[in-house]
């Protein structure tokens, strides 16, 4: 992973400030001109140098760990760094980690933003859909053959404790949540986009059969990437990844019937009820024992315990650091290093051997490590990316409420809003949600992920003229 990061880096860089897409009228020379005027007039660009900033000052302001130095602290040595109202971490190397995971994903979200049109965007989702369909199949074929391992590596784990290449199962269940949700997006636009050039003439020569492949051929990675969810027997990903295929079914028929006559909404009522049916057959009667196991220990009482903490040390203890390191937190790994003098001595009887160097809750974990200022940067990040998508909704909501010829189901302010925006964004809430009762974020691959699938859902939005250039005209 350290190896293989800032190749990503550079090409991200590379094609953000190098290599971006050309816009109509353009060559290279002026589309990278474009690029770096925007760059500078764009309050995201700004608020990522900021917080790479917070990220690198540390490297330059150590402190002491109260456990690994513990004998330098006896010697007299302050714990300390030299300047204590600035960031710090503890340990270089592991605060780098840390840094080369937020590099490579800030930069790929200015070059989404900047260097990508729509297409770029929708070629860059279905590269990553595809990819994790891969990752699937590798998942399978390792529990089909009973490897010792992720990549047959031989760990001597259980086979339950690890999926495909993910030696966390959490982790890989959410990423594959998020990716079933990208497929979800992909399938609605291929279906719009082909039942618009039907309806525009442009592909009725088409044989039945190859419209049928070219409108509903990612419905294959959607499939793959949903039981690659259920199969990391992962609680959190299973109730996640059904609830969202649950929502977008319904968001899906919703459309799909409103848009029909009504003979065929009372057959496709009657298909999708025996679909649902031989689901319901199928679910009761061939679940995986593992699978089954999992879903009976799911209860109102244990995903609570999960989310706040109830029941650990971890929630309280990271509490306390922070508490320490209001503004920067403790740096990058930081929590591993001082949990161990925040516990009691009962707390560390029973302290956590597997997965202990981790909160298992995302938000507190990034207070702990990187304080108050770190999360807001951080969310801001993701506040400026999701502001020019609710912009364009809200005009579209507008426009929608005025135009007779529009119909849509109701609420129209919410179905006038494309089905691929609503499917990525779902992917994001479901990242989100995880992260309060784990640690998904943790993975420089959920995290890339979440972060794509907020930069990507305007792909899938319409150009809206600016209301000044409707007065103009």
């Amino acid at each position: 992973m350290p190896l293989f990061v800032p190749w990503v880096w550079a090409i991200m860089a590379e094609i953000a400030l190098c290599f971006p897409q050309r816009r109509a009228e353009e060559n290279s020379y002026t589309a990278r001109e474009r690029v770096w005027a925007d760059l500078k007039k764009d309050p995201l660009f700004w608020v990522c140098l900021a917080f790479m900033l917070m990220l690198i000052i540390p490297f330059f302001n150590v402190g002491l760990c109260p456990n690994c130095d513990a004998y330098l602290i006896a010697e007299g040595h302050s714990a300390e760094p030299p300047i204590k109202l600035m960031p710090f971490c503890v340990n270089r190397w592991q605060h780098f980690n840390v840094v080369l995971w937020f590099g490579p994903i800030l930069t790929m979200v200015l070059a989404i933003k900047h260097s990508l049109n729509k297409a770029g965007k929708i070629i860059l989702l279905k590269l990553i859909v595809w990819n994790g369909v891969a990752l699937a199949v590798l998942g399978f074929v390792q529990q089909l053959f009973e490897a010792p391992g992720p990549l047959w590596l031989n760990l001597k784990i259980a086979p339950d404790s690890y999926f495909s290449t993910f030696g966390y199962p959490n982790m890989a269940g959410d990423l594959f949540t998020s990716l079933f949700c990208m497929a979800m997006a992909l399938w609605r636009s291929q279906v719009s986009a082909c039942n618009h050039e039907l309806a525009s003439s442009k592909i009725r020569r088409v044989a039945r059969h190859k419209l049928f492949w070219l409108k509903h051929h990612d419905l294959i990675a959607a499939t793959f990437a949903f039981f690659a969810a259920m199969s990391t027997l992962s609680r959190a990903s299973i109730i996640l990844v059904s609830l969202a295929a649950t929502l977008l079914a319904i968001h899906a028929g919703i459309s799909f019937l409103f848009k029909m006559k009504k003979a065929d909404r009372v057959r496709s009522i009657a298909w999708i009820a025996g679909v649902l049916l031989l689901i319901a057959f199928v679910v009761t009667n061939f679940l995986p024992r593992n699978m089954q196991r999992e879903i009976d220990t799911l209860s109102t009482d244990a995903v609570l315990t999960r989310v706040t903490g109830k029941g650990q040390y971890h929630a309280r203890v990271a509490t306390e650091i922070w508490k320490d390191y209001p503004l920067f937190g403790c740096g990058g790994w930081g929590y591993k290093h001082f949990c161990v003098s925040k516990m009691t001595e009962e707390e560390l009887k029973h302290i956590q051997m597997v997965g202990g160097i981790n909160v298992h809750n995302d938000y507190l974990q990034f207070l702990a490590e990187h304080g108050s200022v770190g999360l807001l940067l951080l969310v801001t990040v993701v506040v400026l990316m999701i502001i020019p998508i609710g912009q364009v909704w809200k005009q579209m909501a507008n426009e929608a409420r005025f135009d007779k010829h529009k119909k849509l189901p109701s609420p129209a302010s919410f179905f006038v809003c494309p089905a691929g925006t609503v499917s990525l964004l779902l992917a994001a809430v479901c990242t989100c949600i995880h992260s309060f009762g784990d640690c998904a974020m943790r993975s420089p691959a959920v995290l890339s992920v979440f972060f794509v699938c907020i930069g990507c859902a305007d792909a899938f939005l319409p150009y809206l003229k600016a209301e000044s250039e409707k007065e103009e005209k």
